[in-house]
């Protein structure tokens, strides 16, 4: 009786302490109809709440509306989670913004996957042109296989398994799904194909075909790893005229540490009187605009600037100010001119050159947009998967039944010289980046010059 007694003592305790469902085993927790479509209308009215204009992005809204409507119509029993996921998700790729996001599964999801021995895709993956490629075993490890083009996953072809991923993530172009889903390929083959105890994977090598069999891995890609100061952040004294700054993101918790840094860099260059400073920005998502404009063009500008002309807003509540009514929709002119940092010690009057690619996006636009537009360097690289005239303000929320969060921006700005908002940011000299080898851009730069 009491070894009973003890075990229904042990069995409410753990209940109450681990009764909330983690985040990984809520995508097959079950939900009615009539929630899932609740969940839709509710999702819909908060973009329309908050998003300033969705025919900015979204190519055909008619279609859009469409296709929303089919969607709900198209639930007519319970679907866990994960299928529900897999129904409403497609919408993404009409969204065509990689701020705004139906659906979108977070790091919490992989994170408790992995943690409870959950196997994945054993390979990080990169695009060229429409290959997939092995870049490194799972977690960035170096693999025998880099380069290698993959042909098929578990004999499906490779075809077949990204166009359903593709149709499913946010971006503002086809160019920049690749480049996001690159960074997920595990996590949303997965989510796609189920749990893979063994992969069976089929590669190319210039004439070499090849089939090798590997045990999933329980470890986090990449992508959704902890970084450490010095991975975003680097700066190399490449000769005794060029120097390069690694940016890979613009924010850091410890902002002083980033600004300390930065100070460093740029008396590094006086000191050593460097004349080129080539700035990397091809693998910077973005982040907050305060980081570049005072940790960098603090040293270059030289002349006063604006980071947007015209700009279009949705009020809402909690960002409203005197006199604006909430829900509306409203378009202004940014008029100030951030000035110049006069007493700056370590003022860098030599060449510039940044560095753009594919993935370079939102906060990272509007720094290539500005140094563009002003002529405080050139733009060196690909053009960017997202457009120069860039979303911003991104809200968050959580759709109530099914929990899967919505994100929407609440304000679209053009670049400061006005126009080209929805083509991408394009370089001012073209130079292909090959992922595999990402010094080859920075070589022919240099040889260019």
């Amino acid at each position: 009786m009491k070894q009973v007694l003890l075990l229904l003592v042990f069995f409410f305790t753990y209940t109450s302490a681990f009764g909330q469902k983690s985040p990984y085993e809520k995508l097959s927790s079950e939900i009615q109809p009539q929630d899932l479509k609740n969940d839709i209308d509710i999702w819909l009215d908060w973009i329309h709440s908050t998003h300033p204009d969705l025919s900015y992005t979204i190519k055909d809204i008619d279609k859009f509306y469409k296709s929303v409507s089919q969607i709900k119509d198209s639930i007519n029993s319970p679907l866990t989670v994960l299928e529900f996921w897999k129904r409403i998700s497609p919408l993404n790729s009409q969204l065509s913004d990689g701020h705004l996001i139906i659906g979108h599964i977070n790091a919490s999801i992989v994170n408790d996957y992995v943690s409870k021995g959950g196997t994945l895709f054993p390979f990080d993956v990169l695009f060229k042109k429409n290959e997939l490629l092995i870049y490194s075993n799972l977690g960035g490890k170096e693999s025998e296989y880099k380069g290698y083009v993959i042909t098929k996953i578990n004999d499906m072809p490779i075809a077949k398994i990204i166009t359903p991923m593709l149709l499913r993530i946010n971006g503002d172009s086809d160019a920049q799904r690749k480049v996001l889903l690159q960074r997920k390929f595990a996590l949303f083959y997965m989510l796609m194909f189920g749990e893979c105890k063994k992969f069976s994977i089929s590669l190319k090598n210039g004439n070499q075909d090849k089939t090798i069999s590997l045990n999933g891995l329980s470890e986090l890609p990449s992508f959704y790893r902890k970084v450490a100061f010095e991975d975003n952040f680097k700066f190399k004294i490449l000769d005794t005229q060029n120097a390069l700054l690694t940016i890979n993101e613009f924010g850091w918790d410890d902002k002083k540490a980033y600004y300390d840094f930065m100070d460093s860099t740029f008396m590094s260059l006086k000191q050593n009187k460097i004349k080129h400073l080539i700035i990397d920005i091809r693998e910077n998502g973005g982040g907050d605009d305060e980081f570049w404009m005072k940790g960098i063009l603090k040293y270059i500008a030289n002349k006063p600037y604006r980071w947007g002309s015209t700009y279009r807003k949705k009020i809402i509540a909690k960002y409203r100010d005197a006199g604006e009514v909430i829900g509306s929709s409203i378009t202004g002119k940014i008029d100030t001119l951030i000035p110049l940092e006069i007493n700056s010690k370590y003022k860098f009057d030599g060449k510039v050159s940044i560095l753009i690619g594919t993935y370079t996006y939102s906060s990272a636009i509007l720094f290539g947009n500005t140094v563009q537009d002003y002529n405080f360097g050139k733009l060196i690289g690909e053009p960017t998967g997202g457009k120069s005239g860039q979303s911003g303000a991104i809200q968050f929320s959580k759709m109530p039944s099914s929990g899967l969060t919505m994100v929407t921006p609440r304000f679209y700005l053009e670049r400061p010289k006005g126009g080209g908002q929805k083509e991408p940011l394009k370089p001012d000299i073209k130079i292909e980046y090959d992922k595999l080898n990402p010094d080859n851009l920075i070589n022919a730069l240099l040889w260019k010059k």
